[in-house]
């Protein structure tokens, strides 16, 4: 008999408990079978499914029946982050508060460091770093250190937890993009940008990844890149000492980029401080 294996995908987004239940006695092996869905990222396995959509009874069920609570984080995200971006805050607890110990390879704790830092939970992070202070140079699904993602999402606490435990304040993201914590707090957080300057990092670092199309980029040239048009970066950077002409290895300066993506705020900073212009 042929068994149509997105089925037990369905049941779960329709949040039918007793239709998991009844598929998984008679295919228990369906507990962890991957979702052939190509486009259904948030929803690698059952379990991300569950989560996905706030099904915590159904998660507890999946969990019950052994599937795995945290997968390869360099494979795909873990169940309690999808529930985390979906606003499942009772599935987010279950993870963290009642099945931590399930969670292979986070200390205990139901999620790495590197996630944690990311979703902004300053606690856990502690932790982390009370358990394995190593921890601050774990990398995650970017090839990101724990101290790329509160820099760019503007966690203060957690930067400075992680700096004052040792983390690189230089360290290159190596899977993805590239570029130092700096470049990412760029982008548009200027109480991040302030921090990081504060504690020691170059202003006119480089993104050194050779096949990233940021190659040679400074934060101020990543600055400029962003729609965000944050101009309060703009003014801190140039105020910490920033070249303001620097060339990326495309032989372009922050404020090519600036006038030419149409970012008005930050254009209008560069022009008013004697920024040139290579290409028209």
């Amino acid at each position: 008999m042929n068994l149509d294996i997105q089925s037990i995908f369905r049941l779960i987004s329709a949040g039918k408990l007793e239709g998991v239940r009844q598929l998984l006695e008679k295919s228990p092996w369906l507990v962890q079978i991957p979702n052939t869905d190509p486009d259904a990222w948030q929803e690698r396995c059952p379990l991300h499914a569950a989560a996905k959509h706030g099904h915590l009874e159904i998660v507890k069920v999946l969990v019950e029946r052994g599937a795995e609570v945290y997968c390869n984080p360099l494979a795909t995200y873990p169940p309690v982050i999808i529930a985390a971006w979906n606003k499942h805050q009772p599935v987010v607890d279950y993870f963290l508060h009642e099945i931590p110990e399930k969670a292979a390879g986070t200390n205990n704790l139901g999620v790495t460091i590197h996630l944690a830092a990311r979703q902004g939970w300053a606690d856990i992070v502690r932790k982390h770093i009370a358990a394995d202070p190593l921890a601050v140079h774990q990398r995650g699904l970017l090839g990101d250190t724990p101290l790329h993602w509160p820099a760019h999402n503007g966690f203060l606490e957690i930067v400075e937890l992680l700096l004052d435990a040792g983390a690189d304040i230089e360290a290159d993201e190596i899977g993805c993009y590239g570029g130092k914590p700096l470049h990412w707090a760029s982008e548009h957080e200027p109480a991040a940008v302030e921090l990081l300057l504060r504690r020691g990092a170059d202003v006119n670092a480089r993104n050194v990844k050779s096949d990233s199309e940021f190659l040679g980029v400074t934060p101020l040239i990543m600055n400029a890149t962003q729609r965000d048009d944050c101009n309060q970066v703009t003014e801190l950077l140039l105020h910490a000492g920033a070249d303001i002409n620097s060339r990326d290895a495309r032989g372009k300066t922050a404020r090519d980029y600036a006038e030419e993506r149409g970012h008005r705020r930050v254009a209008d900073v560069l022009r008013q401080h004697g920024a040139q212009q290579v290409t028209t």
